[in-house]
């Protein structure tokens, strides 16, 4: 028996590292977990095929976990895509950084809009948690975009989960922010750069040092934290 015996949990980008992680941490404490992916390989109990910046997708995936699963208690977004190429400001089209946003900030809003609306007709408490880069707090040279969708997440969290608080209807909203950590685009960012980052743990973190991170926080045992960014790197955003 674990922390969330008889709850639903819906994994975003679920096919990746992290994801894999938090899916295995939130099933082995006993959630049903419906896992959606790009390509709907992802591994759970119910595996979805996911758009994040679709609408339809979204309203898609929320309505079939709910109705094969049975409830909603827990969603995860995960917002971690980088340039696939390094590249400063003035080499950045317009296009490019638009593609980074839309996966990350736009793919996070419409999880946060569409996945509060479901949660509010369950008429229970839920919980949303945001997996986004550590780079909202530092920046990285030559991602703009990465730093830009992850400092907009950090302040939507913030503000959405006020106006959850507002609405007192028993959602709550935290945001686990990756640092160096291996397996994901922040690690793979931070290892990229010339000038890397003070980490006073000294060492890289794991996917499963997230997926505890977010088990955590969409636990009862947080009942009382919203509004929060987790910090997952080592110390770095505190050096």
């Amino acid at each position: 028996m674990g922390r969330f015996k008889d709850k639903v949990a819906l994994i975003t980008d679920a096919g990746s590292a992290v994801g894999q992680a938090i899916s295995n941490k939130l099933m082995n404490e006993g959630a049903k977990v419906a896992a959606a992916s790009a390509d709907g390989s992802a591994i759970g109990d119910l595996s979805l095929t996911h758009d994040v910046t679709s609408v339809e997708s979204w309203e898609s995936i929320l309505a079939e976990t709910v109705d094969k699963l049975g409830d909603l208690h827990v969603l995860v977004n995960i917002a971690d895509s980088a340039y696939e190429t390094p590249r400063p400001i003035v080499e950045t089209s317009l296009e490019e950084f638009r593609s980074v946003n839309a996966l990350n900030l736009e793919g996070t809003f419409l999880g946060l809009r569409y996945g509060v609306v479901k949660m509010r007709t369950l008429d229970h408490p839920g919980v949303v948690i945001n997996v986004a880069p550590a780079f909202a707090m530092v920046g990285a040279a030559n991602q703009a975009a990465f730093c830009s969708s992850a400092n907009g997440i950090r302040m939507m969290t913030k503000s959405a989960a006020l106006s959850c608080a507002e609405s007192k209807d028993k959602i709550r909203i935290n945001c686990v922010q990756m640092g160096a950590v291996d397996g994901t685009a922040a690690g793979q960012v931070i290892d990229g750069l010339n000038d890397k980052p003070l980490i006073p743990l000294k060492r890289n973190g794991t996917v499963a040092d997230v997926a505890a991170a977010v088990a955590f926080l969409a636990s009862d045992e947080a009942y009382y934290i919203t509004g929060y960014l987790l910090a997952v790197d080592g110390g770095m955003l505190a050096a």
